[in-house]
């Protein structure tokens, strides 16, 4: 979010801009969930562990948080943007009271597709030396014990659940 929210503001009122970073996020986007984590070892100098497996975690998740902060913003009614201005907001105070609060919902959805798509590619981090549930699938896979496979899923799949709806919960607060 750190990176999405602020570039999706900062490109929503440009189109050039938001096409652009789309673009490029979507690119990002293509590269296969485990490949973007090896990618990141030699990149981050042969680093394994927490370092590689953050990286590309947080490249994985930006695109499903911009598009939806990007759309979100362009498709906030030009009526209500033009009573604001109306109203003598400034341009900040007309995204903070106005646009952003129109936007959220579809903003919120965003973060949450991104959560679910992160729990999912984090099974993956086992080969970069990150501990997650993916040690008990990749275990388990190497000696066949199949209980161990379906608990690792079964845990990842209750994780981005559990996630998602923890999220919804606060867009409800």
């Amino acid at each position: 979010m750190a990176i999405s929210l602020p570039l999706g503001i900062y490109a929503a009122p440009r189109r050039h801009l938001a096409n652009t970073v789309l673009n490029i996020a979507s690119v990002i986007q293509t590269i296969p969930g485990l490949a973007l984590l090896a990618l990141m070892v030699p990149l981050l100098g042969g680093t394994i562990g927490y370092a590689p497996a953050f990286m590309a975690l947080m490249l994985y998740s930006i695109l499903p948080i911009l598009r939806n902060t990007i759309v979100g913003l362009q498709g906030v009614d030009g009526g209500v943007i033009e009573a604001a201005r109306g109203l003598g907001l400034t341009d900040r105070e007309r995204l903070w009271q106005v646009e952003l609060p129109l936007a959220l919902p579809v903003i919120v959805a965003g973060l949450r597709t991104a959560t679910v798509w992160v729990v999912g590619a984090a099974t993956l981090a086992t080969p970069v030396g990150a501990p997650s549930l993916g040690n008990y699938i990749f275990a388990g896979l190497q000696t066949r014990n199949w209980l161990s496979v379906i608990f690792g899923c079964l845990f990842a799949a209750g994780l981005a659940v559990l996630l998602d709806q923890l999220i919804r919960l606060m867009e409800v607060a």
